[in-house]
């Protein structure tokens, strides 16, 4: 099969396209806001094959929050002791960055039948259209260009780092949240989050180990994001620490 070919149409989204964006979600597609685009790729048919939203500017009216991961260190020339701890610091670093949000795509166990050579063409179509789209509009969107990864989960779905840490500052269900307010749901779970530096070191194993790691469906998409030039920024979300992925657009 030609994966190249079989990714003709790039184009914004319409309501038909929507029923195929919620099920690969996992739950409804959020309506674009104003000055926002549903880009979509698809075959040639015109079958969806893999969508993200294009937001020019996100924290601007509700306050989008993440964690830096950092760094201090305890040392004592003396006694000769030298201790380097990570550290997890709340924040809203990423406010005014335009982002490529709820990237989406056609899986295999969804039943489209499509291998990996088809997700990866329709990803690598997709990420192409959106920098083209900032490009042709450029003064619309910000330098900086985001794009977060959901953080693993154990085999019954739950995030080692929500079990960890959120769940002692919040006694809800994330995914009611989600089903409740959508992905803004972590903007007003971020007061109820510790507001201090918080050493990772306190955290249950499972839980320090996810800081910063993406999970397996989502590892076609950190590698396509790398070759596009995203790196991690050194921030993960509040709810299951997967990485903040950043571009410099200029």
């Amino acid at each position: 099969m030609n994966t190249s070919a079989s990714m003709q149409q790039r184009r914004d989204a319409d309501g038909a396209d929507l029923p195929f964006i919620s099920s690969w979600l996992g739950r409804p597609a959020a309506a674009a806001a104003p000055g926002e685009r549903w880009r979509v790729v698809a075959a040639a048919d015109g079958t969806p094959r893999a969508a993200l939203r294009l937001v020019p500017a996100i924290g601007l009216q509700l306050p989008r929050v993440s964690f830096h991961v950092g760094c201090v260190v305890h040392a004592a020339r003396e006694l000769g002791l030298f201790h380097r701890q990570r550290t997890l610091q709340l924040g809203h670093d990423h406010t005014g960055a335009s982002e490529l949000a709820d990237i989406a795509w056609a899986r295999e166990h969804q039943g489209t039948g499509l291998g990996l050579a088809e997700q990866a063409a329709a990803l690598r179509a997709l990420l192409a259209d959106a920098l083209d789209c900032i490009a042709t509009d450029r003064a619309r969107y910000a330098p900086v260009l985001v794009a977060e990864l959901p953080g693993p989960r154990d085999a019954a779905g739950h995030s080692p780092f929500w079990l960890g840490l959120g769940r002692h500052f919040y006694r809800g269900d994330p995914a009611a949240a989600l089903a409740t307010h959508g992905p803004a749901w972590r903007s007003h779970l971020a007061p109820l989050l510790p507001q201090q530096m918080v050493y990772t070191s306190f955290l249950p194993p499972a839980a320090e180990a996810a800081i910063g790691h993406v999970a397996e469906p989502a590892r076609l998409l950190l590698e396509l994001l790398e070759d596009a030039g995203f790196r991690y920024s050194h921030h993960v979300n509040v709810e299951d620490a997967g990485p903040i992925m950043e571009r410099a657009l200029d």
